[in-house]
């Protein structure tokens, strides 16, 4: 068992024995035995008599300090989803803030991306929400090149799927600075077994050709290859993450024959040429192409 789930056994243990102690000194027995207190608007208006020993618990908690808080915490990201309805009025105003914050944290993906933003001359790679997924799926639909791009036919099912892959840990949004437009994305899946980072990105149709390819392969490879991107390392805290460097030995670029325009880039961006390998990438109506290898390290980056 991982350090931080014994952690998390600890100080549910710390809050129950608390509530003993204390709110139920004088009937121990009816102490609940773990943190898991029915304090919803439905638990009020379907199990009213629960519902008020809930608060009291929960009140209790809350003002026992930032342990029993932390307990309160993943109570709510255990047991309760962001469309859960709680009574305001019953809960002071510190109490409540405490719950709706907790509840934007419950569908945090185990992949969330903890990179600070990253700042060119016109752009900004930061991590991508949710918000703009429905931006990337719009252009999929109709630029007509999702099938070449991917090998998937572009179906909603395809399209969505793919969209909602994109928020890892080491895949950004790509904006524009000056008026925060998204212009694409670009991210690396990260192959553990060999230290090296597979390097991706798409840019809508009507952003190319205007050097943002190159400005934002060159600005996340330095940022790689200097020991400077990390990704998500679950903490006691539900939903909240901390942070490790990702530690690769070499960014590949994998890309079909067919594509000159992104090799171009990429080796305008320092990327040497490995090797060729045939028939492996299904482009779609086009079929099966051949795959120019591009790696890249740290020896030879300025």
């Amino acid at each position: 068992m991982k350090n931080f789930y014994k952690a998390r056994e600890q100080i549910d243990g710390e809050a129950i024995e608390y509530l003993r102690e204390g709110l139920y000194a004088d009937h121990p027995d009816d102490c609940p035995r773990y943190v898991h207190f029915g304090i919803s608007a439905y638990d009020k208006k379907y199990r009213p008599k629960e519902y008020q020993e809930g608060i009291l618990c929960f009140k209790a908690l809350f003002q026992a300090g930032d342990r029993s808080r932390l307990a309160l915490w993943n109570m709510i990201l255990n047991y309760y989803s962001p469309k859960t309805q709680f009574c305001k009025g019953d809960f002071p105003k510190e109490e409540y803030t405490f719950i709706t914050e907790a509840l934007k944290a419950v569908w945090m993906p185990s992949e969330a991306n903890v990179n600070p933003p990253i700042e060119t001359e016109r752009l900004v790679l930061r991590p991508i929400e949710g918000k703009d997924q429905k931006i990337f799926a719009e252009h999929f639909k109709r630029e007509g090149d999702f099938e070449f791009f991917t090998g998937q036919k572009p179906t909603n099912k395809n399209i969505r799927e793919f969209t909602l892959s994109l928020r890892r840990s080491t895949y950004f949004a790509i904006e524009h600075k000056a008026d925060r437009k998204l212009l694409g994305y670009i991210g690396l899946s990260i192959k553990k077994e060999s230290s090296t980072g597979l390097l991706e990105y798409y840019l809508f149709r009507e952003e190319r050709r205007k050097g943002y390819c190159k400005e934002a392969v060159e600005a996340l490879t330095q940022i790689v290859l200097h020991g400077k991107l990390y990704e998500p390392v679950e903490t006691v805290q539900l939903g909240v993450y901390g942070r490790k460097a990702v530690r690769l030995n070499a960014i590949r670029a994998r890309i079909s024959s067919m594509n000159t325009a992104s090799q171009k880039t990429v080796i305008s961006c320092g990327f040497a040429h490995e090797a060729t390998i045939h028939q492996t990438i299904y482009k779609g109506t086009v079929g099966w192409t051949d795959e120019e290898i591009y790696y890249l390290t740290s020896d030879m980056i300025k």
